[in-house]
């Protein structure tokens, strides 16, 4: 996925050129659409999803990969994407395809200080940490990861279609010690919240999305009382993923966190639903 760099005509007030920018983006992969339909589709079959992968080489090496990793016990003998689906479900399988097609469609990039690797792997954190708290908000697990996966797309679009200007905004917030999305609005006059809500308006994901992205920076405690559907489950993922990104994961902070006590009904669930977001995490990064 590559866009021109309006980066010369983008100045703070100008809205117009930002919204341009995003109407020149290419369409979502169709892999990643077949992932989405999957994913959304309770209905759907396992021939179709072995389909879809198996019309890909490299989708089809992934997944093996991963329903062969130590993780699922399988211990190397899945060799057929057939018993992949089969042991490892429907919706872990669609839930892999989407991740994998949609990083294949939008890397690479050229913006100094910004680590694709880094915002991956937050991402897939966040969709897996979506996707195994969805239950517990009595939320769609399919449609929970999607979000996760695509929750800062808008960071990608700003370095993808702006590079210099972003690379500016990285600068400011490490040497100020400012949040992203502060350094965004102080140079941008929009930020990656914004843009990220758009630009799944204009990929015609459903408007619930659009609302949880561009709200992923509120104050959690506005969507904690309220139990705010896909705003709350946003801000619990993201808050789960950068604890468990921390060099070590951040367990006891995380534990203590009393936003996530709504998640569980002791320390030893929620130690649990930890490990097990950070072991699956482990699998697909490698995956």
């Amino acid at each position: 996925m590559t866009a021109a760099d309006p980066s010369a005509s983008v100045s703070p007030l100008d809205a117009s050129a930002w919204a341009r920018a995003i109407l020149s983006l290419p369409s979502l992969p169709r892999a990643f659409l077949a992932a989405v339909e999957l994913l959304r589709n309770d209905d759907a079959s396992t021939a179709a999803c072995i389909s879809a992968i198996e019309r890909d080489q490299a989708l089809t090496v992934r997944v093996l990969r991963l329903a062969n990793s130590p993780f699922y016990g399988a211990g190397g003998k899945v060799s057929r994407i057939g018993d992949a689906v089969q042991m490892l479900g429907l919706r872990t399988v669609s839930s892999a395809l989407a991740a994998v097609s949609l990083r294949s469609a939008l890397g690479p990039l050229s913006c100094a200080g910004f680590s694709f690797a880094s915002y991956w792997r937050h991402s897939l954190c966040t969709a897996i940490a979506a996707r195994e708290l969805a239950p517990l908000l009595a939320m769609d697990a399919g449609e929970a990861f999607l979000l996760g996966l695509l929750h800062d797309v808008g960071k990608l679009i700003l370095a993808m279609t702006s590079p210099q200007m972003m690379a500016q905004v990285l600068e400011l917030a490490r040497s100020e010690g400012l949040g992203l999305h502060t350094a965004e609005q102080q140079l941008l006059g929009v930020t990656h919240a914004e843009v990220g809500a758009q630009v799944v308006r204009q990929w015609n994901l459903p408007a619930t999305f659009a609302d949880a992205i561009a709200a992923h920076h509120n104050p959690l405690q506005d969507f904690v009382a309220e139990r705010s559907g896909f705003p709350l489950l946003m801000q619990l993922a993201n808050t789960i993923a950068h604890g468990l990104e921390a060099s070590p994961p951040d367990m006891a902070v995380l534990l203590n966190n009393p936003a996530l006590s709504v998640l569980a009904s002791s320390e030893e669930q929620l130690r649990g639903l930890l490990e097990r977001i950070d072991g699956e995490l482990q699998v697909m990064v490698n995956a």
